[in-house]
């Protein structure tokens, strides 16, 4: 079972469907599904939980474009291959690190790539949230936002490899 099977919120677990008693505007009926059918996550850490890992914060804060160009890859590798990055996200330092950059330098605006990457992470995880929320959080936290992606990213990539070994055991 990977991370994006069980809904978490804020490193604790929740019911399977947390909102089924709650009636949503996607599904009136109270089922607790997303607009797809899918049961809706939660981060499994909280925005500010970005001093749980205070190097990858820290390199947030200085060089954001590193962690943005190592955080788009392994997600690229997890959508593509469903198994965690061998390189770990490499050294960050590629293309998506030099556009952010870029962004950056010409008028703060690498802002706009991490609000896309966090909308493309909430999706494939399924996680509760809106394209109005992931661009006030990549906006004003861009520091604690790339963090807690790279913290949720490594959730998904523990769960790929224990599945993976549970596979290779079978």
């Amino acid at each position: 079972m990977n991370a994006s099977e069980t809904p978490q919120k804020e490193g604790k677990p929740v019911d399977q469907y947390p909102d089924q008693d709650k009636k949503t505007e996607e599904h009136p009926q109270g089922s607790g599904l997303g607009q797809q059918g899918r049961p809706r996550n939660y981060w499994h850490y909280g925005l500010l939980s970005c001093w749980e890992d205070i190097g990858t914060y820290c390199m947030s804060c200085w060089c954001p474009c590193m962690i943005y160009g190592k955080n788009k890859q392994r997600l690229d590798h997890l959508q593509d291959h469903n198994t965690a990055d061998p390189e770990h996200g490499g050294s960050g330092c590629d293309s998506d690190c030099c556009m952010h950059l870029a962004l950056n330098v010409l008028g703060g605006f690498g802002w706009v790539l991490q609000f896309g990457q966090r909308g493309a992470l909430r999706e494939r995880y399924h996680i509760d949230g809106n394209p109005v929320n992931d661009c006030l959080t990549a906006f004003f936290c861009t520091p604690c936002e790339l963090t807690q992606e790279s913290q949720e990213l490594a959730e998904e990539e523990r769960g790929a490899s224990s599945t993976e070994r549970q596979t290779h055991n079978t």
